[in-house]
């Protein structure tokens, strides 16, 4: 995967960061379609397109980086030599879209919320073109479940924002419904496919599944606290069916 495959005179393109931007440059266009479609101004979408790929590519190769601490100890400058020790960690990536996206929704003052609820779904139809494009590459099964899992997720958060205000149990017996479902939603999905990813490469250990569990159940709860339900009318339903 660190082979060149394109090669412009003394210039090379590389597989791997090839990938890593096609699936940046896609998933910003699916963040700028929907946030075209929700009335936000151009200039600010872009802003936080720039802002999140600077922040993505720094906070993922510093976790990267981190997380290989005994490859770059004592040799800090490795941490330049892209070429001679490539790598940048997903999560690291992921966390950095949203810190950049959350500088320019400050500055806008904007819901960020309803930006991140956008920005999910340009994660996920990004991650789901890394997957396919490293599927070919490396010719691996795995990749090619992931790549369609990941676009699962995608194609529903894509439908499921245009129609989640209409959703009963969702805004409960609220007038409107509020934002973070579909970034709720997204986390959740996420955290059980991390799972997933670590085990279908025989690579499970306990972090991995703390991880993921913490996403799952951290996206579960935001979409509860942003639904329209509370625990009192919930434990009063239970204990009501109880009664039957």
């Amino acid at each position: 995967m660190n082979d060149a495959i394109y090669r412009i005179g003394t210039i090379s393109i590389y597989g791997f960061g090839l990938l890593a931007t096609l699936s940046f440059l896609w998933g910003s266009f699916v963040f700028y379609k929907k946030a075209i479609g929700s009335h936000v101004e151009e200039f600010h979408i872009l802003d936080g397109v720039v802002m999140s790929a600077f922040w993505a590519f720094i906070i993922g190769r510093l976790s990267f980086v981190v997380l290989n601490i005994g490859t770059f100890w004592n040799h800090f400058s490795r941490i330049f030599l892209f070429s001679n020790f490539p790598g940048i960690d997903k999560w690291g990536v992921i966390i950095g879209v949203f810190l950049g996206a959350y500088w320019t929704i400050r500055r806008v003052k904007a819901k960020w919320l309803d930006w991140f609820d956008l920005i999910s779904l340009g994660i996920s139809a990004g991650i789901s073109i890394f997957f396919a494009g490293l599927s070919i590459l490396t010719f691996s099964w795995q990749y090619t479940v992931l790549a369609l899992i990941y676009l699962f997720i995608f194609v529903f958060g894509w439908g499921a924002e245009e129609k989640y205000r209409t959703y009963a149990w969702y805004k409960s017996n609220k007038t409107s419904a509020k934002s973070g479902l579909i970034t709720g939603l997204s986390c959740s999905a996420w955290g059980i496919v991390s799972i997933l990813e670590k085990f279908i490469f025989g690579k499970m250990n306990l972090l991995e599944i703390l991880w993921g569990s913490l996403l799952f159940v951290a996206g579960i709860v935001l979409v509860y606290i942003r639904s329209g339900r509370t625990v009192n009318e919930d434990i009063k339903i239970i204990f009501k069916h109880g009664r039957k």
